[in-house]
């Protein structure tokens, strides 16, 4: 193929991409515009993930930081934040906000306490665009040009994540500009994924990479900063809060037992297990041996690619792709953390030449996460594990053919 028509298709992709990136939101605005027709005429509106985020901020602005892990509190002021989304309303359409738990650790309220004093529509704006920046980032160091953006917006957790207001741009991107900076800069590394610590589960598997790896200055840094983290909430909430959060883990933990999570966007071996009819226990015994093996091979990954800087991409991509079916709560939103990962692997079939099936089944995998919901709607079958099992699977095979081969420049 000559250059003009690498040229040529390159833009063809850029385009085609972006043309995805404009249905995205002119659905997500269409949604959004429907809600408020709905409320308008006394329907029950639509509410999103948001809506509690949102809640909580207002909640922290009145009152001590620890309320925001009682039940109670919370959901008054879900419906505070119902209100304030659209004005108006009656109670009874503020009360479909339902009961908006509040899961994440004190770290967290640092970043939600600011919203409340920006009204509901901009805060919303403003939240997506602010944690996409680490994102956004992140997918410009991992794929420089002109592709970076439009593959970073096409990716279908984005659409989940924008569509549903969470924070899967922000724990992706710290995590993902992280990893991208190990080598070159272990300290900022380290300061990045410590920040990311705000969603803790997410970076379940990073200290294991870390030890495995010798990367010991990343891993000083980050343990630092979160150890700098919690202190700077214990200075601006106190001590409370991190009890109350301690003491509210397990309630939420009870949660699956009686059946309070909703299955459908999570993409977790536990819930894959569960939606197919599996008893709880035995689901959970699933759940564990996933998390067993997801530890064993990043282990062996970063251990044996330790002393080879040109497999970094390809421990990355396996690290993040393994995440997600390690942990028994991860939604659709949060596989925002498998698109940089895609983009590692595809660079690495990119330089040590992969068939053309391999690049069809790993862009077919990632399709494929925007119909997961639907699929588990309409059948009452949870493919997201599988679609990033395929990944990982991808990512495994890559670097086991890359560990074979020789080091470039005979490193």
């Amino acid at each position: 193929m000559s250059l003009r028509k690498y040229r040529y298709a390159g833009t063809a992709l850029i385009a085609v991409l972006w043309l995805i990136v404009a249905g995205y939101a002119g659905f997500i605005a269409w949604e959004h515009y429907q809600g408020h027709v709905r409320a308008a005429s006394g329907e029950m509106p639509l509410y999103t993930d948001y809506t509690p985020t949102y809640a909580a901020s207002l909640l922290v602005r009145e009152i001590p930081a620890e309320y925001l892990y009682v039940q109670k509190t919370m959901t008054n002021a879900g419906r505070l934040a119902a209100h304030a989304m659209y004005p108006g309303i009656s109670d009874r359409q503020a009360h479909g906000v339902g009961f908006p738990p509040f899961m994440y650790p004190p770290t967290f309220i640092l970043l939600v306490a600011p919203l409340a004093y920006v009204p509901y529509w901009w805060s919303w704006y403003l939240w997506l665009g602010v944690t996409a920046v680490p994102y956004l980032a992140a997918m410009r160091r991992i794929l420089p040009g002109p592709l970076a953006w439009p593959v970073a917006l096409a990716a279908p957790p984005v659409f989940y994540n924008v569509m549903y207001g969470q924070n899967g741009f922000l724990s992706a991107g710290l995590i993902a500009l992280g990893l991208s900076l190990l080598r070159r800069h272990p300290v900022w590394a380290g300061i990045l994924i410590g920040l990311a610590s705000v969603k803790p589960h997410l970076g379940a598997l990073i200290p294991l990479a870390f030890i495995a790896g010798g990367h010991w200055r990343a891993f000083a840094a980050a343990a630092l900063t979160v150890v700098a983290s919690v202190a700077a909430s214990l200075i601006a909430f106190g001590d409370d809060p991190w009890f109350a959060f301690i003491g509210t883990f397990l309630f939420h933990m009870e949660g699956f037992t009686h059946g309070a999570y909703n299955y459908r966007p999570m993409t977790t071996v536990l819930a894959t297990l569960s939606m197919a009819g599996v008893p709880l226990q035995d689901a959970w015994l699933g759940q564990y041996a996933a998390a067993a093996l997801m530890a064993a091979l990043v282990a062996w990954a970063w251990w044996r690619g330790r002393r080879r800087p040109d497999l970094q991409g390809l421990q990355a991509a396996l690290l993040c792709s393994a995440t997600p079916l390690a942990l028994p709560a991860v939604y659709l939103y949060d596989l925002v953390l498998l698109v940089p990962a895609a983009v590692w692997l595809w660079q690495g079939m990119c330089a040590r030449g992969a068939p053309p099936w391999e690049f069809a089944v790993l862009a077919g995998a990632l399709a494929a996460l925007l119909a997961v919901k639907p699929v588990a709607e309409s059948f009452g079958i949870q493919p997201g594990a599988a679609l990033v099992s395929v990944v990982l699977v991808l990512a495994v095979r890559r670097y086991r053919m890359a560990l074979a081969a020789p080091p470039p420049g005979g490193q």
